[in-house]
């Protein structure tokens, strides 16, 4: 079982690749989603306080969890005025 993460804008120039594919179990959350991308690229800065994710283009809570071939997505905080 598998989920695919997406990568866009600076992610995706930091780690050279547009997706990756993450093995997950029965227990897997978004949270183990975020760790496993720290493990896999340490440059790449992913704070789970502003970070926003959505599963299957959807807005999600870190806890929430993940079925195979979901398609997750770190999207970077907005700000503007």
């Amino acid at each position: 079982m598998v989920v695919s993460i997406d990568f866009h804008g600076t992610q995706r120039s930091l780690t050279r690749t547009h997706s990756i594919h993450m093995p997950i179990t029965e227990t897997s959350k978004v949270m183990d989603a975020l760790e496993y991308v720290r493990r896999q690229y340490p440059g790449l800065t992913l704070d789970e306080r502003t970070v926003l994710v959505t599963v299957n283009h959807q807005l999600v809570p870190h806890h929430q969890a993940l079925r195979p071939n979901d398609k997750i997505a770190f999207l970077p905080p907005i700000g503007g005025g």
